[in-house]
């Protein structure tokens, strides 16, 4: 797990994401600011400033719509991510087998259930699929996982 972690400070996913989620916001903000200059927003008209509190509303769809799609582009990305770190830690200590035992307890420990359904609500792969592409990954390197061969 410590691999894993360290493939994160490799690839520099902290700061990619950071400066995503400043894009987003940059972008939201600017599209709220936009939508009120042009009169999008209800109650928006000629007479209407930034310190009109009828615009709350309309500026908090607009904000949630955004925040919504924003927050889906920035779990793709971080899923994205952490195959990549996976794949570093696997490779950096040079086999799977700690990060598959690891990976287990923690997902019992914290009562974690990771599926495809519910897949696009976690910054995180699936626990089954990260399992199955670290066996792949043995497999791929000749490493024999428990006894049995990967």
């Amino acid at each position: 797990m410590v691999g894993h972690e360290l493939g994160h400070c490799v690839y520099h996913h902290i700061r990619t994401r950071v400066l995503l989620q400043n894009v987003i916001y940059c972008g939201i903000f600017w599209v709220i600011d936009a939508a009120v200059r042009n009169g999008l927003v209800w109650f928006a008209d000629d007479s209407v400033d930034w310190t009109d509190l009828r615009l709350l509303p309309g500026i908090f769809l607009f904000w949630a719509i955004g925040h919504l799609q924003g927050t889906l582009l920035l779990a793709a990305l971080a899923r994205r991510q952490e195959k990549a770190a996976d794949l570093y830690g696997w490779s950096l200590i040079g086999r799977v087998e700690p990060f598959i035992t690891a990976i287990k307890k923690l997902t019992d420990l914290n009562l974690i259930v990771y599926d495809k359904t519910s897949q696009w609500r976690y910054l995180h792969p699936a626990t089954t699929e990260r399992i199955a592409a670290a066996q792949q990954y043995a497999k791929a390197h000749g490493e024999v996982i428990g006894g049995n061969e990967a």
